[in-house]
């Protein structure tokens, strides 16, 4: 019969032993749950692929204007409408990012970006929701004229909107800028940027776009104040997501 050592009774090295190896093991899995969550943490960009970026940027009136030096008088202009809560707006980006930046940098195109925060709720100038911070931090680093920084993230917050959306911070945001290569002076004002300038931006925005179309909703794309695709866009069998063929056709 096999003998039970009583794990109390003197000479209950086994037992002793035994507890501190349950002991190492739990100070590896706790060190392993802390440095995985460290590196999963809001501020970790992870492995990205930067895009170059041969366009300028300025902000005024509540867009983010982005050209190209090679843009002439005439140049068809037309202004975007998203939130950084909104999926649809997401998709839309995903779809037809890459025409609009090449458009934008061949010269044929001119794109003011007008950022919303209806997401956060319906009082949009007193939300303080992931939109409307989006909104304040954004428009802080498009004021420094980094657009290669504001491309890309945008293109990141967009992309992966699922997980930074229900997580990030205003500080968040500004870190991610600086993993992104934005000067530390321009990283500080991001995360000293007054939520409110994200609101003020946000409601110039919605009464624009409420006074040119009547409503307001996202993504939207509108020149002279006219929703792209029109109805005859739309009867010749296009969509949203040919929104720059259309417009610099």
């Amino acid at each position: 019969m096999s003998k039970v050592t009583d794990p109390n009774a003197k000479g209950g090295n086994g037992f002793i032993w035994g507890v501190g190896v349950l002991l190492v093991v739990i100070a590896v899995v706790i060190g392993y749950i802390v440095w995985n969550g460290k590196q999963s943490s809001p501020g970790t960009l992870g492995d990205v692929d930067v895009q170059d970026v041969n366009m300028s940027m300025e902000y005024n009136d509540g867009a983010i204007t982005l050209k190209s030096d090679s843009a002439k008088k005439g140049t068809p202009e037309v202004d975007l409408y998203e939130d950084y809560s909104c999926p649809h707006c997401a998709e839309l980006a995903a779809a037809t990012d890459g025409d609009m930046k090449q458009a934008i940098e061949d010269g044929k195109l001119i794109v003011h970006v007008r950022t919303l925060n209806f997401l956060d709720g319906k009082e949009i100038e007193t939300q303080e929701g992931y939109s409307t911070k989006a909104v304040a931090a954004m428009s802080e680093l498009s004021k420094s004229g980094d657009v290669k920084t504001y491309w890309n993230l945008r293109d990141y917050m967009l992309q992966n909107q699922q997980k930074v959306a229900t997580s990030w911070e205003i500080e968040d945001i500004a870190d991610a800028a600086k993993e992104l290569g934005a000067e530390d002076d321009v990283v500080e004002s991001m995360k000293d940027v007054d939520i409110k300038q994200g609101n003020r931006m946000a409601k110039t925005n919605y009464d624009k776009l409420d006074k040119e179309t009547g409503s307001v909703s996202s993504p939207r794309i509108v020149k002279d104040g006219k929703d792209v695709p029109s109805k005859a866009d739309e009867k010749a069998g296009k969509n949203l997501g040919d929104w720059v063929e259309i417009v610099t056709k």
